[in-house]
Formats: C-alpha cells, sequence, structure tokens
C-alpha cells in the first residue's frame, strides 16, 4: 500500500515538474524583448525542486537518489535569489551584478557539495533499507543548519515581507499582480518553515514539493489570467529617481525635503546634505518665483540655473488629502536644447526670409480675404523680383483676378475650389516688358487653404531652345535650310497658295571640282552658291540644300513664265565664275521646273518631278526646261 501511494506520488512530482517547466518555457516565450525574465527563472526553479523530489524520494537506485538531491538544493537555493530579483524588478530596480554575484555563492556551493556528496558524505549519509535509498538519520552537517538553510529562508523572508510592504508604493493598476505573486510565493514558504520547525511529515517526506505540486494550477492562473510576468512595475520612489527633469520637494517653509538624483546633479550635492536648505537664496528672481507659486495655480518661467544652460522653472503647491498645504513641488526642466533650436530656427527664418527677398525667382502668396463677401484671393506676400516681372507696381493687397500676366483663371481653376485637395499647376506665358518680350514659367503650389506663385525667367532657355531649333533646321555649310527644315517651311508655304513651282538644281561639274581642287575649294564652292541662289530669291520663297550640290526651291504664287524667269536668272548667276582661295573657278548650273497644280500638289511630288527634269537638261544645255510644261 504504501509503496503504490509513494509510486503514485513521485508521478504526481513529475507531472507537475513537467507543467512547472513548460510554464517557464512559455513565460519566457511570451515576454517582451528587454523584459526581466525572473519570474520564469521562479516557475523553472519550482520545477526543478518538485522534479528533484520525483527522483530522490522513493528511489532505490543510488544514482537517480543523488541526481534528484542535486537538483532539489539547486533549486532550494537559487530559488530565494530569484524571489529577491523579483522584488527588485518590482520595487527598487535591478540591483548591481557584483551584489547579485555574491547571493549566489552559497546556492554555488552547496549545489557542488550536493553533487560531491557521494565522495566525501559531508551533508549526510545515504543507506539503503527496504529496497530504498535513505539518509542516515542522525546530526545535520553544520553548513546546512548555519549557511545554507538561514540564508535561504532570510533571504526569502527579507524580499517577500519588502515587497509586502512596498505594495502602496506601486502603481494601482499593478497591484493586483503583486498580491497574486505574494501569495503564490507566501504558501509554499511557510509550509516549508512549519516543516523545518513542526516536522509536519514523516522523516525524508518532501513536504515543500508537495505544496509546490498542489500550487501548480494556482500558478498556471496567475501566468495566464493575471499575467504577472507582463509588467514589471516600480515604485513610485524609482519614478520619481528616473525621471529626466529635476524635482526638488520644498516644505512650508521653502526648506528642502527631498531631491531626485537629476536635481542632486543640478544642485551639485547630494540630497543628504541639501536636505534641510534652502533653495537658491542667492537667486532673488527665483525666490521671487517660488513666493508667488505659493497657494496660486502653477506658474514657470525660463531661467539660466547653470553656466551655458537653461531651464524651465515651475512651481506648484502640495496639498494633502485634507487640503491641508503640504508644501511645494519645484520642476526644473532643462530647455537648452530646445532654446538653441529655436535660436536657430529664428536665424533659419531671417535667412530664409532674406533668400526670397532677393532671390532672382518671383515670389507670392495668396490668401482669401476673410473680410471680402467673395472671399477672393488677394497677395499677402510678393518679393521685389515678383514687382519687376509683372510692372503693377505694389502687389500685395492686390486680388489674383487683377493680374492679367498671371493667367489667373488657370490659378483659380486649380486653388479655388470647396472640396478636394488643390494639386501643383505649372505652365509658361509671354510677358511684354520695357526690355522686349520675357517668357516667364509659372509655378502654382496650395499652402494649406491658400496657395503661393513662383515666377521663374526662362527668357533665355525659350531662346536657346529657338536657336537650337534653327540649326536643327538650316544646313550648317550654307546657312539654307536642310531637308527636315525644307520639308516644314515648304509644306507651310504651298498650303498658303494654289499655284507656284518647284525648281531642283545642282552644280554640273562640282566632282570634278570636288577631286581636282580638294574638299575644302568643294565647300567653298557650295557656299557661295547657295549664297547666289539666295541673293535671286524673294523673301517668300524657299531654298534648300537636299545633300550635297543638290538645292531645291519652292516659288509660291508664280506663273510658269514667272518661274522660268527665275530659272533663267539662278542659271545665269550661277554660271559666273567664282574667285575661290584666289582661284578663278568656272562651274556651270542645272535646273529643273515643277509646277502646282499641273505636276501635283504634294511637295515631295514636285520635287521629283523637278529631279528628272533637271537630269533632262544635262550635260551642256543652257536653257532651263520644265518637265511637260
Amino acid at each position: 500500500m504504501i509503496a503504490s501511494f509513494d509510486v503514485l506520488l513521485r508521478m504526481a512530482f513529475g507531472f507537475a515538474a513537467l507543467l512547472y517547466v513548460a510554464l517557464a518555457v512559455r513565460v519566457l516565450h511570451l515576454a517582451p524583448r528587454g523584459e526581466s525574465k525572473s519570474i520564469s527563472y521562479f516557475l523553472f526553479l519550482n520545477g526543478t525542486i518538485v522534479g528533484g523530489s520525483t527522483l530522490w524520494y522513493g528511489a532505490a537506485e543510488p544514482l537517480l537518489f543523488d541526481l534528484g538531491r542535486v537538483l532539489t538544493f539547486f533549486g532550494g537555493g537559487f530559488l530565494p535569489v530569484v524571489f529577491y530579483l523579483i522584488y527588485r524588478d518590482y520595487v527598487v530596480g535591478r540591483p548591481r551584478p557584483a551584489w547579485l554575484y555574491a547571493l549566489c555563492v552559497i546556492p554555488a556551493v552547496t549545489t557542488v557539495l550536493v553533487l560531491t556528496n557521494p565522495l566525501h558524505d559531508l551533508l549526510w549519509t545515504a543507506v539503503a533499507a527496504d529496497g530504498r535509498i535513505e539518509v542516515w538519520p542522525g546530526r545535520e552537517p553544520r553548513w546546512l543548519t548555519h549557511v545554507f538553510l538561514p540564508f535561504a529562508y532570510l533571504l526569502f523572508g527579507y524580499a517577500f515581507v519588502a515587497l509586502a510592504a512596498r505594495v502602496q508604493t506601486i502603481a494601482r493598476a499593478q497591484r493586483r499582480q503583486v498580491l497574486v505573486l505574494l501569495l503564490a510565493a507566501a504558501l509554499p514558504y511557510a509550509i516549508s518553515v512549519a516543516d523545518r520547525v513542526l516536522s509536519l511529515g514523516p522523516p525524508g517526506f518532501p513536504v515543500t514539493s508537495l505544496s509546490l505540486a498542489v500550487m501548480v494550477p494556482f500558478f498556471w492562473w496567475a501566468t495566464s489570467a493575471v499575467r504577472v510576468h507582463e509588467l514589471t512595475p516600480l515604485a513610485y520612489q524609482s519614478v520619481f529617481n528616473h525621471l529626466k527633469d529635476a524635482i526638488i520637494l520644498l516644505d512650508r517653509t521653502g526648506r528642502i525635503v527631498s531631491v531626485n538624483r537629476q536635481g542632486e546633479q543640478l544642485l551639485g550635492a547630494s540630497e543628504r546634505e541639501l536636505t534641510g536648505a534652502r533653495l537658491w537664496e542667492d537667486r532673488p528672481e527665483i525666490q521671487e518665483l517660488l513666493l508667488d507659486c505659493r497657494g496660486a495655480a502653477d506658474t514657470g518661467n525660463t531661467v539660466r540655473l547653470a553656466p551655458g544652460r537653461w531651464f524651465e522653472v515651475y512651481c506648484t503647491p502640495m496639498y494633502g488629502p485634507s487640503g491641508r498645504d503640504q508644501g511645494t513641488v519645484v520642476v526644473c526642466r532643462d530647455v537648452t536644447e530646445r532654446k538653441e533650436a529655436l535660436r536657430a530656427l529664428s536665424d533659419s527664418e531671417h535667412l530664409i526670409r532674406s533668400l526670397i527677398e532677393h532671390s532672382s525667382n518671383g515670389i507670392l502668396r495668396f490668401s482669401r480675404d476673410k473680410s471680402d463677401p467673395a472671399r477672393r484671393f488677394r497677395c499677402v506676400f510678393a518679393n521685389l523680383a515678383a514687382e519687376r516681372f509683372l510692372d503693377t507696381g505694389t502687389l500685395v493687397g492686390m486680388p489674383v483676378e487683377k493680374l492679367p500676366l498671371l493667367e489667373p483663371e488657370k490659378l483659380l481653376e486649380r486653388f479655388d475650389r470647396q472640396e478636394g485637395d488643390a494639386l501643383p499647376v505649372t505652365y509658361e506665358t509671354a510677358v511684354e516688358t520695357a526690355e522686349g518680350e520675357r517668357w516667364l514659367r509659372i509655378i502654382g503650389e496650395p499652402v494649406g487653404a491658400d496657395f503661393s506663385v513662383t515666377l521663374l525667367d526662362i527668357t533665355q532657355r525659350k531662346q536657346a531652345e529657338d536657336r537650337i531649333l534653327a540649326d536643327a533646321l538650316r544646313d550648317p555649310l550654307t546657312g539654307v535650310l536642310n531637308r527636315r527644315g525644307f520639308e516644314a517651311e515648304a509644306k507651310a508655304r504651298l498650303a498658303e497658295s494654289t499655284i507656284g513651282a518647284v525648281l531642283y538644281l545642282d552644280l554640273d561639274q562640282f566632282k570634278a571640282i570636288n577631286d581636282r581642287f580638294g574638299h575644302q575649294v568643294g565647300d567653298a564652292l557650295l557656299k557661295a552658291f547657295g549664297h547666289r541662289l539666295e541673293f535671286c530669291l524673294r523673301p517668300e520663297d524657299v531654298l534648300a540644300r537636299l545633300g550635297g550640290d543638290e538645292f531645291a526651291i519652292v516659288l509660291p504664287d508664280v506663273s510658269v513664265e514667272d518661274a522660268k524667269h527665275v530659272a533663267q536668272r539662278l542659271v545665269e548667276t550661277a554660271g559666273e565664275p567664282y574667285i575661290i582661295q584666289g582661284q578663278e573657278i568656272e562651274c556651270t548650273a542645272s535646273v529643273g521646273i515643277a509646277l502646282r497644280p499641273h505636276h501635283g500638289d504634294e511637295l515631295w511630288q514636285l520635287v521629283g518631278v523637278a529631279d528628272r527634269a533637271m537630269y533632262g537638261t544635262k550635260p551642256s544645255r543652257s536653257e532651263p526646261t520644265a518637265a511637260n510644261l
């Protein structure tokens, strides 16, 4: 019967130990990063104590007995250290590592002694009786009775009492977690002490492990429902010391009662040295501030309390629960960085305003006139460049509708709307000034309920674009139109008239001259030939070099006879000798004529007809011919 009970008890211990370990792993996994893991360690050590009892209680093998005793003493030794760590986490703050290491010395030494006990039997002597390993009854060793047990019970009891005494200093919303934790720790501790003093169970029976096994459901509820592992609250005193602002408490006579750490740094002395002293007796302006706050609402001022350091000093009267005046709270907030930032911001605003005022771009801002029934947009800011561009005198106060150069309808269409967010708008416009035509790019952007307008002078860019376009349409050698420019210009001229002619010309001996005298002479000949053709034409005629020595001419609004006359003149002019690089060069030209609408209306169709007609004049005919005249 007893053997069956021992087996069931060991099974219960084993199951409880597994639940403790599983609960510890779960809590460790759920704890946020950077948060104390002391609750998880506490649960794990409870499982170690119970698991050790599973191995040594009723064990028949010496190895299992010794291993179980090691686990039990390991958990029992380090459990008070972890509970002390919990107390510090909840109330005072984590202790220094050196102090924590010192507390671990006795549990560590005890664990080593237990682990090596089979070699020296300093802690107990194990004997076999009735098929099980038991501790030989007798006098307990001094290490356990005079060192280990007093250390464990006193440290655990101190942490328990200290944490219980500080419950009122913990934030109200977090007190439930602390009370549940105290209750979970109180029962096993009390049973263990009672068993030690009163011998509640049979000799060698693990009463403490049994109480821990019974408490498993309670610990599970404490972590799952109350979630004691999620918060590590600190006492108000700890919060008081961890505030970034310097806080000084004064009694009704103006003497210092308490100072936090930041206050000590500000005043340059410890709280013990400052207690009872008057605050800033040598600073009349601050003394006046302290007097003003007596019996009044919060007051504050910015003063320099240290070289190069500025503080906002706030004074608040303190009243007790009965409304009795208990003194003054003085809060000193370091605003040096903010003050420097504000100064830098002011300098930056001044710089930006200066840059805007002297910018070469025109900048205006328009805002709705709330006094105007129509709520029109009026100019509220304009720099010098904007007044120069618009040339309308004073711009501030002027409605946008009275600035036609801005094309106000485009701005109002975008920004004069009741619903929806306005989007930026960009467009270009030409402005006539005393210096001639100027091109402006106008950029309108929403600024809250207002909008701004930026004027960019793009005249030079426009002129550069025109030059680039003109260069792209002209032959770089002769200066006349190239094929692309000829196509655009000729089509436009033909569209303006119903009759006309297209001439196609080339130089008869150009290849031979080019081979004999070289390309430089050939280029000079082409350039001179182009100039002679230009000299013989009207302003409305279109001349182009299509390639090599081939030129084309469009004569709008001319008859057949006029076209022949122009062609004859061109041939005669081209046949006159050329003086190039000191040499007289003779070179004739051939010309073909196509008439509109007789030979067609499409430009390149007429050019083709004229080209074929020109080749009908070669090689030596001097009279120009027209195709099918």
